[in-house]
């Protein structure tokens, strides 16, 4: 996906650019951000330790094999991981392709990113109870030029917090 942003902003003609990411958004943005100077600023936000501690999105508290479990299920009442469960109702509420999504979580990226090669001032978000995004310190202090806003709520209940886009738009402005 990260190579698909680099023959978009390409085809687009953007030489420079603001990116913002969330939850596996986040990963995109940092293996792009990562690759060389294009970015002027980032935000990414849902995503903590795990980054550096699992390659990727943190599989800890949600184990991908779950995840897609719950997305090829027939009936949600069936899924029994609360946090699979969570994943599945965010994609029928937002009518995701369930299909599409089981085959991005089956070939999730797992590997090293190099936090220390991002040139942007970097903003990183996380909800306070984010079980996917804890200790955001950890991946703030990896990257070179990065602050930390900690937010109220879970992984979805972060988005609703107020600061959660004023954040974002204050720090693009800048």
């Amino acid at each position: 996906m990260a190579r698909d942003l680099i023959v978009l902003f390409d085809l687009i003609g953007a030489s420079r650019v603001d990116l913002v990411g969330y939850s596996m958004g986040a990963v995109v943005s940092l293996l792009f951000a990562s690759e060389g100077d294009r970015v002027r600023r980032l935000v990414v936000g849902g995503v903590g330790s795990g980054i550096i501690e699992c390659g990727g999105v943190d599989r800890r508290a949600v184990p991908n094999e779950a995840i897609i479990d719950a997305l090829e299920a027939e009936d949600p009442s069936t899924i029994r991981e609360p946090g699979a469960a969570a994943f599945r109702m965010l994609a029928d509420a937002l009518g995701g392709d369930r299909k599409a999504l089981a085959a991005q979580a089956s070939s999730v990226f797992r590997g090293d990113i190099p936090l220390g090669d991002i040139l942007a001032p970097t903003l990183v978000l996380a909800g306070d109870a984010d079980p996917l995004a804890i200790r955001p310190e950890v991946l703030s202090e990896a990257i070179p030029e990065a602050r930390l806003q900690i937010l109220s709520g879970d992984h979805v209940g972060a988005i609703g917090d107020p600061r959660f886009k004023q954040s974002i738009v204050d720090f693009l402005a800048d």
